[in-house]
């Protein structure tokens, strides 16, 4: 199990610096503990957010596979695997203080990305609490199929 200290940062910097240790720390670490020390690193949204930011202009990542992605993904999304997102990171998402949201399907792969972003200095990157599922739920209407 991963533990983790509350700390207060004093400077950006060293906050990035504290991320890109609890990165290097995780890559050997399951999966499941991995994305719950990401969710203590990250801010989540709700649908209800999710939809007030999608308004205001942000991007939406989705960093499941190309497969479930076609199957239905939430309208507007970019698909981009999770392992390849640090990677294209720069080119598909130039503007590092632009807001992003990063959705998955239940929230894990998300979270883990979003903190890899947070990491790259994505300034107002934020993950979808629970994935689609919990939006799907939430907004009560089905994922509309890749066109």
């Amino acid at each position: 199990m991963i533990q983790t200290t509350a700390c207060v940062w004093v400077s950006s910097v060293e906050t990035i610096s504290f991320r890109r240790i609890v990165m290097s720390s995780l890559a050997g670490s399951d999966f499941l503990e991995r994305a719950e020390a990401a969710r203590r690193l990250i801010r989540e949204v709700d649908a209800a957010e999710l939809q007030s930011l999608l308004t205001s202009g942000a991007e939406l990542i989705d960093v499941r596979e190309p497969q479930e992605y076609a199957a239905g993904h939430i309208p507007g999304a970019r698909q981009v695997n999770g392992s390849a997102l640090a990677l294209q990171a720069a080119g598909i998402l130039p503007d590092r203080d632009r807001p992003v949201v990063v959705v998955c399907r239940s929230g894990n792969r998300s979270a883990i990305a979003a903190l890899e972003l947070q990491t790259l200095g994505y300034a107002q990157v934020v993950s979808l609490r629970g994935g689609l599922l919990q939006w799907g739920e939430l907004i009560s209407q089905p994922i509309p199929a890749a066109g």
